[in-house]
């Protein structure tokens, strides 16, 4: 739930003609806007390793719950690497 506050602010950036013209600025708002679809499906795929009996012999299993549920950071670090380099080409400028 709380990660819906970031997806419904986000696309407020939007209103700017400009930010169409930005790729950093288009990366930023999806990877933002699909972390809660991220992070739902990451736990739930989590759990589905344990559940389904289909991987109940694979000897990974665990470090397959585990990359699941690890998912997330990849959007994680791609909006803290697009916001570094908003910053970064504009000066400490956003946008």
């Amino acid at each position: 739930m709380v990660g819906f506050m970031p997806v419904i602010m986000t696309l407020l950036m939007f209103e700017d003609p400009k930010v169409l013209e930005s790729p950093a600025a288009v990366n930023l708002v999806l990877s933002v806007v699909s972390f809660p679809i991220i992070c739902l499906v990451a736990v739930l795929l989590s759990w589905l390793v344990f559940l389904l009996p289909v991987f109940a012999n694979l000897p990974y299993r665990y470090l397959l719950a585990c990359g699941f549920t690890a998912l997330p950071l990849i959007n994680l670090s791609t909006a803290t690497a697009t916001l570094a380099w908003i910053f970064y080409v504009n000066d400490g400028l956003s946008w």
